[in-house]
Order: structure tokens, then C-alpha cells, then sequence
């Protein structure tokens, strides 16, 4: 496999994909998967990243939570994305959309990121305070948490999509609920169309709900794919986006969000980076259904 942006006469290539991928560091990973990514947006489709993306999925799921500054879920998601812009026509075998949601669409639930119905601490989602301010940035999803939540938004079925999201609400990990809070507040604009792609993303939002390289997914994606699918018009499906505000309009009485609060309350750094987001969630979901 070779990179995508060279200006030397002699293009960089990954001959070390070819090799015992069990040696290779989670930045080693990322960095080709990056280059798919980026390449794809930038220069549309080739062959050569797809088929090279398709094997390192299926050997990089079980590797999925290795870290280095980003979570490698991030990069094989959003490489996904990229390759796969207007939904899962061509690919490689028949089942493979149903797979990768089985799979890929999983990865946040595999047994050693629970403790029980609590999360992990410091195996997914946020995982240390390690850095000079020491935080934890509970005040923006985490990118493997959005990247999962936006992509079995854009690849379930829609007729799923509500089930699903009620099985995201149903957790009662505090940690957990602070990130679908965040998450909700910060994704409001896509979720009600105002914002089209991720690539629209503020750097500077906060709630912040991007994740590593989300900015390469763009709609001129949707132009250069061979998928066989026509053109989406955004990046979630409407039914999709819709079913998910409904749910959580549904979900979310004034004595189920005060539930949410209190236990979030339990864990003081949680409480305490979340700042105004609670409030922010209650006037947009809460009181909004209301009125």
C-alpha cells in the first residue's frame, strides 16, 4: 500500500502491512489508515486502499482499543466512512454490512471495556487525566464514542435505528450517560440537518463531537465513489437522525433527566467538567418537548 500525499519523485509505501501485523505499534496502524482516509477524500476512490482497508479491518478488530493520542477504533472508522460514503452497495461479499455492524459497530461493547454496568475507566472512552491541567475533557465525546454513535446512525436500517438508540440510553454507567449528554448537545445541528457532514465540524465547539481525521468526511466524497448507490444529499440518513431525536424527546421526562443528573452527581470530576452542558441538554431536549 502507498500514501496518499508524496511531493517526492518516490511515493512512501507500507511494506510492513505485509508482514506480522501483531508487531506493529497503534500508531504504525493509524497512519496508514489515515492515509486511506485522507486519500480517498482528497483524490476519490482506488482500489489499492480499499482492498488494503478490507484486510487490515478484519485483523485490526480485535486491536480495536489500542491508543496512541487517538483510539485506532477511530481511524478504521472513519476509514470505513470514507470508503463507503453513500451507504454499503459494492463490497466485498454479501454480508459484509451486516458484519461490520456485528462487529465494528460493537467494539465499545466488548467485555473488558465494562466493569460490570460500569465502563472500564481508562480502557475506552476518556481514558487518564495524564496531561499538564490534568483533565479528562468529560466535556467532549469522546472520539470513539462518536464515531461508534454516528456510524451505526448512518448504516443501521432505519426501521432499527430507534431500538437501538433506546439500548444507548438504557445504560446506567454515569460515565456513560455524561457522554450521550454531550454527545446529544453536541450533535443537535446534524441531528436536525442544520449541519450536512462532519467535515462542517467546529474545531473549537464544545461540546466537540469530531474525532480523528472527521474532517476528510465531506459530501464531495459522495460524487467519487463506485458504490453503485446514488448520492446522498448528508452524511446521516433523515429517518435515521429523526428517530434519534424522537427517542430521546420520548425518553427524557423532567424526573428521568433529574435520575441522569444524580447519578452523573456521583462522580465529582464528571459533574464538575461537564460545567453548563446539562443545562444546555435540558433546554434542547427536555424543556423543548415540553413546550
Amino acid at each position: 500500500m502507498g500514501e496518499a500525499w508524496f511531493m517526492s519523485e518516490e511515493r512512501r509505501l507500507f511494506p510492513e502491512l505485509m508482514g506480522d501485523l501483531s508487531g506493529l505499534t497503534a500508531w504504525q496502524l493509524q497512519e496508514p489508515l489515515q492515509e486511506i482516509a485522507s486519500g480517498t477524500s482528497a483524490f476519490g476512490p482506488r482500489a489499492e486502499w480499499c482492498d488494503w482497508y478490507h484486510y487490515l479491518l478484519g485483523q485490526l478488530l480485535p486491536r480495536s482499543h489500542e491508543n496512541f493520542v487517538s483510539s485506532l477504533l477511530e481511524s478504521l472508522l472513519t476509514a470505513f466512512m470514507a470508503l463507503y460514503p453513500n451507504g454499503v452497495g459494492k463490497t466485498p461479499y454479501l454480508a459484509f454490512r451486516d458484519d461490520a455492524l456485528l462487529t465494528l459497530g460493537r467494539c465499545m461493547m466488548e467485555p473488558h471495556c465494562w466493569d460490570a454496568d460500569e465502563i472500564a475507566v481508562g480502557q475506552f472512552l476518556h481514558r487518564s487525566d495524564s496531561n499538564p491541567n490534568k483533565v479528562w475533557c468529560w466535556w467532549d465525546a469522546s472520539g470513539d464514542f462518536s464515531a461508534s454513535l454516528f456510524f451505526c446512525l448512518k448504516y443501521l436500517p432505519s426501521s432499527l435505528v430507534r431500538d437501538w438508540f433506546s439500548s444507548v440510553l438504557a445504560i446506567k454507567s454515569p460515565h456513560w450517560r455524561s457522554q450521550v449528554l454531550v454527545w446529544l448537545v453536541g450533535s443537535y445541528d446534524m441531528l436536525t440537518g442544520a449541519t450536512k457532514w462532519p467535515s462542517e465540524f467546529l474545531i473549537e465547539a464544545r461540546p466537540s463531537v469530531g474525532w480523528e481525521w472527521s474532517h476528510c468526511l465531506r459530501p464531495e466524497l459522495t460524487a467519487s465513489t463506485d458504490s453503485g448507490l446514488p448520492a446522498v444529499v448528508s452524511f446521516l440518513p433523515r429517518i435515521s437522525r429523526e428517530c434519534v431525536l424522537e427517542a430521546t424527546h420520548a425518553y427524557f421526562s423532567d424526573d428521568v433527566f433529574q435520575a441522569w443528573i444524580e447519578s452523573i452527581a456521583r462522580v465529582p470530576i464528571l459533574e464538575s467538567e461537564l460545567g453548563p452542558i446539562p443545562s444546555q441538554f435540558e433546554h434542547l431536549y427536555v424543556r423543548r418537548r415540553e413546550a
